[in-house]
């Protein structure tokens, strides 16, 4: 919230030109240290600040930073997973059902695409969101168990596959060196942010290979299979944010396409996107469905 108030400085004190549409600030931050000043943010929201957000102030205070609006003070880029991203597992019902019987999405799982559009929600919607879905899904959860009846001791069978059940001989994997790997393409913001399609087949190439390592070979049990299965979906979340937006050949919201700068009317529906041996992406021919509640 304060930091729409801010003004930001780059290394030689000179201040940027930050517009919402220009990226100039996640320039700024590629190519060196970048310093924001609060000194125009309102007295009234000074105040309340620490009673709205109170996270907020709470890296301020950890550094023992007293003049918080007064002196500039350096500003990074953290990667957050999808936490701030708008897409995630279809939504097909008003439980908040996917397109597996059984399973409800929630929260950050979610796509928030039905609330926010192309875009993050930010801290109020997705807050909401997370509640909102969270009720829903729990209450869908619940009527699909009592229509089914107790089944304590019916038989299931394991499905898992990599980091588990690998396809060919079982080799020692380094899922540090895959994970590693997977970053590389995934959290600088020369790639992840200034997309291009040069950059994302080069990024898909790599994560690909990583992921035919862990098919192949990864193999784990016990306490290292919670590992090997959080190393993979790493890599499987990362081909299928690369897949789509790879095949979204325009700017929209937070996909922003260096070599295609503009954003095409023909192109503006979801993208559907699946797959774990061979990704497939393709355009949503009509919404399905429409949330009621939100």
């Amino acid at each position: 919230l304060i930091y729409s108030y801010a003004r930001y400085f780059d290394a030689d004190g000179k201040e940027l030109d930050v517009l919402p549409t220009n990226y100039v600030l996640e320039r700024a931050l590629v190519e060196g240290p970048v310093y924001a000043l609060l000194n125009e943010c309102p007295d009234g929201l000074r105040k309340a600040l620490s009673q709205i957000p109170p996270m907020t102030l709470l890296p301020f205070v950890r550094k023992g930073i007293t003049d918080v609006y007064e002196k500039p003070f350096e500003v990074k880029l953290f990667p957050e997973g999808t936490i701030r991203g708008t897409g995630g597992l279809r939504i097909v019902g008003e439980r908040c059902e996917t397109t597996i019987q059984g399973l409800f999405a929630v929260g950050d799982t979610a796509t928030r695409e039905l609330i926010a559009g192309a875009t993050t929600g930010g801290g109020s919607p997705n807050s909401a969101w997370a509640l909102t879905s969270g009720l829903l899904s729990g209450e869908g959860a619940v009527e699909l168990a009592r229509s089914r009846g107790r089944r304590l001791d019916a038989k299931v069978r394991a499905r898992g596959t990599v980091g588990l059940r690998p396809r060919s001989d079982v080799k020692a994997v380094d899922r540090r060196s895959v994970l590693k790997a997977a970053h590389d393409e995934i959290l600088p913001l020369d790639k992840n942010v200034f997309r291009s399609g040069p950059k994302l087949e080069k990024s898909l190439a790599v994560l690909e290979s990583a992921w035919r390592e862990l098919r192949d070979h990864d193999h784990a049990t016990g306490a290292h299979a919670v590992t090997a299965r959080e190393t993979a979906s790493v890599v499987a979340t990362a081909r299928l944010s690369y897949t789509a937006a790879l095949a979204r050949n325009e700017c929209r919201g937070m996909h922003q396409r260096e070599d295609v700068p503009e954003q095409k009317p023909d192109q503006g529906r979801r993208l559907l996107i699946g797959g774990l041996e061979e990704v497939w992406t393709r355009p949503e021919a009509a919404p399905q469905w429409r949330p009621t509640h939100v």
